[in-house]
């Protein structure tokens, strides 16, 4: 029991360092040293044993995927494919009279639905779409911080059924299924999760306006940063060329099952030949800027999945689950997707560690395997948590605070995600899928 609260204190400590501009490394450190206290663990021990294997468990794990797809972002902008994209979609947007913010900030959350349900992992996405959507919003004056909502369409990895990514494929071998389980449950999830997210979008961009927000100064970081160079219009290279190392990126990885980290070495090559005219001359800077820009949020990133580490080890967190079995079975199972989640700041981690347990509650719910496993991945999903790796990276990124991209990525996951879990459990008692 004092183990538990110990981490329920040190996740919270976590948020309010966090929140007051504290280093996300300190705060991530600090927040579990305490848990270690409480769970009656030496804290140079605990440090050893668990928070330090933990941070180095996702260097080793995503350093190639961050440091390629930093370089990529880097040389499309400085090749000026970025601008290209950015200023052909920005013309589109401009067609229409009333609805230009409105579509410019719809058009991110669209690209990371597409860009995560087949694969590409969101630490690539924001590293991708960002140079598009830097000169987008910076046109159409549209508050810069409303791109954090499209954090929350990475939900298409979980809710939407064939997702190849990781936590749909860990529900295969937990329930049996495949990739395309519960299909039905998926469309209802992902319809009404839509229909939530396009009518939160657009209270949030009324709100702006009324207090006449515009791109500053939320935009101010990523003003700053200059991520086109002032390449001038006729300097940047055509729109097929410009968009074709995105596209070998998604093929690869997407159609022909290629190790993203492999199709994204194949898209810098090609970058820097599509952007040979501009990149050529200054190619050694690109790639050091590029490398560099690497660094923040890897290791951001890295310190704050490390408490999802040590939670997994101390003894809290076996009493959390505990508890749990003493529910119904639909909420037991539901919950523990919910606050596995929560705890270990990640969509994935939870189906396996835990997903045998949901599997059974779920079953004597009456669930079939196939809604089971959905139910799994709508549940793991919904409960973002501040210590997700995600919102740190997103932050550096867009150099924006950590407390404001919080804010904007809990909004925009936590209303749509309840709704739409609300909508599911209600459909499956009903008996409609």
């Amino acid at each position: 029991m004092i183990s538990f609260i110990g981490m329920i204190l040190g996740l919270l400590l976590f948020v309010v360092l966090a929140f007051r501009g504290f280093n996300l490394i300190l705060s991530a450190v600090a927040s579990s040293c305490l848990m270690f206290v409480f769970s009656g663990i030496g804290i140079l021990d605990g440090l050893k044993e668990f928070y330090l294997p933990g941070l180095a468990g996702f260097l080793q794990s995503y350093f190639l995927l961050f440091f390629l797809s930093a370089l990529m972002g880097k040389l499309m902008s400085d090749g000026g494919n970025a601008k290209k994209i950015a200023l052909s979609l920005s013309a589109l947007i401009k067609k229409s009279k009333n609805n230009q913010k409105f579509l410019c900030v719809l058009l991110v959350p669209v690209l990371y639905f597409i860009l995560c349900y087949v694969g590409i992992s969101g630490f690539v996405v924001v590293f991708t779409v960002l140079p598009i959507a830097k000169t987008i919003y910076e046109e159409t004056d549209t508050p810069w911080r409303l791109y954090c909502c499209a954090g929350a369409q990475t939900v298409s990895a979980a809710y939407l059924a064939g997702s190849i990514q990781a936590g749909n494929v860990y529900a295969t071998d937990v329930c049996g299924t495949t990739t395309m389980a519960g299909w039905k449950l998926s469309i209802v999830a992902v319809v009404t999760f839509w229909i939530v997210s396009l009518v939160f979008l657009r209270i949030m961009l009324k709100i702006t306006q009324q207090r006449g927000e515009a791109f500053l100064p939320s935009g101010e970081g990523i003003r700053m940063a200059d991520l086109d160079e002032g390449l001038s219009e006729d300097r940047l290279p055509g729109l097929l060329p410009s968009i074709l190392p995105l596209a070998v990126v998604l093929v690869l990885s997407a159609g022909f099952q290629v190790y993203v980290v492999k199709a994204l070495f194949a898209g810098c090559i090609l970058t820097i030949i599509t952007g040979r005219k501009n990149l050529l001359p200054k190619l050694k800077t690109s790639l050091s800027q590029g490398i560099t820009a690497a660094y923040g949020p890897i290791l951001s990133v890295s310190a704050t999945y490390a408490i999802g580490a040590v939670v997994k080890n101390i003894e809290g967190f076996t009493y959390f689950q505990n508890m749990l079995s003493a529910l119904p079975h639909l909420m037991s199972g539901s919950l523990m997707g919910l606050l596995a989640a929560f705890i270990m700041a990640s969509v994935a981690a939870p189906i396996p560690a835990f997903g045998s347990h949901m599997l059974e509650q779920y079953t004597l719910a009456g669930l079939s395997a196939g809604n089971a496993h959905r139910m799994m991945m709508l549940t793991s999903f919904t409960s973002i948590a501040p210590h997700n790796a995600g919102i740190p990276n997103a932050a550096v990124v867009l150099r924006m605070p950590y407390a404001e991209c919080l804010k904007m990525y809990m909004m925009s996951t936590y209303i749509p995600g309840f709704i739409t879990l609300f909508v599911s459990i209600l459909c499956l008692k009903m008996g409609i899928v």
